[in-house]
């Protein structure tokens, strides 16, 4: 080697000894070089990619265009600006009304040989100075019956059933509007509800032969009405 040839006591010139230096410190450093560029290409650090934020901001809408302008007509001599028509107001139609007929009075009902006092389509005979409302007084149907006479089961004062239908043991109800006179007796027999068309001809007929006390008000005898529940069967 060049160091042992300079230890064993052989002495080289300083030019070539220089020269030896220069190519031995040339080759290191071509080495090195070579070295370090081979080692960058085999460690490549991967730099991580940036990372970009988009925010869409969302603003006002613009506003609305204005309205066009109004149509206008250019003439020779001037220009006119078209407005719209106003409507047509239609007035609504009278009807006449037709005169009404004079009404026309009732007939008068009074007799000219009634009372002082009487009022018109009175009773002939009548006291004066009786009460307008004088007519028969409407009772409750429990009170009205307690003033019954007869025995309303008797064969005398019932309605009794035609055979076909007394044969089925049938029991009909009619719902009746009686009417009694003060002195007891009855004046009125009206069917509110009939109980059957082959019997109801026979209800008025039987029920005016009942009997009643006379309803006293305030010690006198006046005539009253009550509602009835009647019932007709074979029993």
């Amino acid at each position: 080697m060049a160091f042992d040839a300079v230890l064993g006591g052989e002495r080289l010139a300083p030019t070539r000894v220089r020269r030896v230096m220069g190519i031995i410190s040339l080759a290191l450093h071509l080495t090195a070089l070579a070295v370090g560029v081979a080692y960058s290409f085999w460690h490549v650090d991967e730099l991580p990619l940036p990372t970009v934020a988009v925010t869409l901001a969302g603003g006002t809408p613009p506003p609305p265009p204005p309205p066009p302008p109004a149509k206008r007509h250019a003439t020779k001599t001037k220009t006119t600006e078209v407005k719209p028509r106003p409507e047509t107001l239609v007035q609504p139609r009278q009807v006449k009304e037709e005169p009404k007929p004079p009404a026309e009075e009732p007939d008068d009902d009074s007799r000219d040989d009634g009372e002082e006092g009487g009022v018109a389509g009175g009773v002939k005979g009548g006291v004066v100075g009786a009460p307008l409302n004088s007519g028969p007084k409407m009772l409750p149907p429990q009170v009205g019956g307690k003033q019954l006479l007869i025995d309303p089961n008797s064969d005398a004062y019932k309605v009794h059933l035609p055979p076909p239908l007394a044969r089925q043991g049938m029991a009909f109800f009619a719902v009746v509007r009686m009417c009694v006179s003060a002195g007891g007796d009855v004046t009125d027999v009206k069917i509110l509800r009939g109980a059957d068309p082959a019997i109801d001809p026979q209800i008025p007929e039987v029920l005016r032969r009942w009997r009643y006390r006379p309803y006293t008000l305030d010690g006198k005898p006046v005539p009253f009405c009550y509602m009835l529940r009647y019932e007709i069967s074979a029993r």
